[in-house]
């Protein structure tokens, strides 16, 4: 039986494995397979204290990297189901189950769509939530990007100095990102930014997109869509724990520990006024320094 297992191994869970591995805990980290989590869907770094202008990809190799340095124990299988059974916790995935004393639940968001009815049969083909992963495939040609935090500008920017034109639609009337990364698009030439507009309909040719129609009537002849609309709690593993809220995300207290004894949950997965890196990290050592004081 391991005394702690970390579900996730984005910034959250890797930190949460340095501080276990560093308090001499029998710790195991599980992911679906993508060391460092959205991360990987981030061009560009420029927020986080001491690493300046970091690609999302090599933070995400650098995380890995340190986990393999320090031997904290790690598998990629995706979980299913989180059980408990008297004092244990069984952690079921895709390839076995294993027990633990304690749970960290750090599996971060997952994208938002639009909902409209072919989306999901134009993933991949026109549609897509990661500029870094996606962007090359529309070199020289025209796209869309639809949001209005810093992901939408940060991704345009990207898919800018990519793309032959980048239409930004935004849903309302002004941005909610920051300010310095508004300023860049503004500046951008081949930047089209429309206000107050939704798209009403994606128009394929043979299963691509090859256009969509606005709210407002108007018709945008592009080869791609990328959606930066916000992110829900990748939590749906957890429905039959009964710790979630209306809107999916974990509750927990002041020490991270949610109202079952022994399952924690940190970073994006709880509802909590500032989203950053480094705030995950900070929930990771306080969730695992009350593991810790608990143990001794």
């Amino acid at each position: 039986m391991y005394d702690l297992i970390i579900v996730g191994m984005g910034i959250g869970g890797v930190t949460a494995g340095i501080y276990a591995k560093r308090g001499n805990l029998n710790v195991l980290i599980l992911d679906k397979g993508m060391p460092g989590g959205m991360l990987n869907n981030i061009e560009k770094v420029s927020n986080y204290p001491g690493l300046i202008n970091i690609k999302g990809g090599e933070f995400a190799n650098l995380l890995f990297d340190q986990v393999k340095d320090l031997e904290i124990p790690y598998k990629f299988e995706t979980v299913s189901e989180i059980r408990v059974e008297n004092d244990k916790k069984i952690v079921v995935t895709d390839k076995g189950e294993y027990e633990a004393q304690k749970v960290i639940i750090a599996t971060g968001t997952k994208p938002k769509y639009l909902g409209l009815d072919n989306e999901k049969d134009l993933l991949g083909r026109g549609i897509s939530t990661c500029a870094t992963c996606d962007g090359a495939f529309y070199k020289d040609k025209d796209v869309a990007v639809v949001g209005s935090g810093s992901s939408a500008l940060q991704e345009s920017l990207y898919l800018a100095n990519v793309c032959h034109k980048v239409y930004l639609l935004n849903r309302k009337d002004k941005f909610k990102g920051e300010k310095i990364l508004e300023k860049k698009v503004k500046e951008k030439d081949n930047m089209e930014i429309i206000y107050n507009v939704n798209i009403k309909e994606y128009h394929e040719n043979d299963g691509k997109i090859e256009s969509i129609t606005l709210d407002n009537e108007k018709t945008l002849e592009v080869s791609g869509v990328f959606i930066y609309i916000g992110y829900k709690p990748n939590t749906d593993y957890l429905q039959s724990l009964n710790i979630l809220d209306e809107q999916g995300y974990v509750k927990v207290d002041e020490h991270f520990m949610t109202e079952i004894d022994g399952i924690y949950a940190i970073g994006d997965v709880i509802k909590k006024d500032i989203y950053q890196l480094v705030t995950a990290a900070s929930d990771a050592i306080n969730a695992v320094s009350n593991i810790i004081k608990i143990n001794n």
